[in-house]
């Protein structure tokens, strides 16, 4: 009988220490979620706080932010271009006033009312001869020729 009751007092133990693991273990993960929500939080404040910063560039101007403030108004103009190239390719035009796209047939933004004028199209040229010594490269092709 004393094998039977120390085999139960072991299981008995061992059960314990389990519970016990399993408790430590849902109890770290919560913190750890707890963590990320507030870490989620601090990068939210932080991009808003970029980006009061940024727009406030002129009134503080930081030296050691000047080539970050480049960079981020490098960004922004390219992708207003990415923007209007999307609304050229679409056949549309882009307001002047509000940038929105607006139907070719329209003179007026229909947004904000700013004249809008109909883009000129590419000048057509006819007839392009090609001397026949002529090396003409194809990006993307392989060639012995850069």
């Amino acid at each position: 009988m004393d094998l039977l009751s120390r085999f139960g007092s072991t299981i008995s133990n061992k059960s314990k220490d389990v519970a016990r693991k399993a408790k430590e273990l849902a109890e770290i993960s919560n913190l750890n979620s707890q963590i990320s929500t507030q870490e989620e939080i601090i990068d939210k404040l932080c991009l808003e706080i970029g980006k009061v910063v940024y727009d406030k560039r002129e009134t503080f101007p930081d030296d050691e932010l000047t080539e970050k403030y480049t960079a981020v108004t490098n960004a922004y103009a390219e992708v207003a271009r990415l923007n209007s190239a999307i609304i050229t390719a679409k056949g549309a035009k882009q307001c002047p006033g509000c940038g929105i796209e607006v139907a070719l047939e329209n003179t007026f933004c229909p947004s904000c009312g700013t004249a809008v004028p109909t883009p000129e199209a590419a000048p057509y040229v006819e007839n392009i001869v090609i001397p026949p010594d002529s090396v003409i490269y194809y990006p993307g092709e392989d060639s012995d020729t850069p």
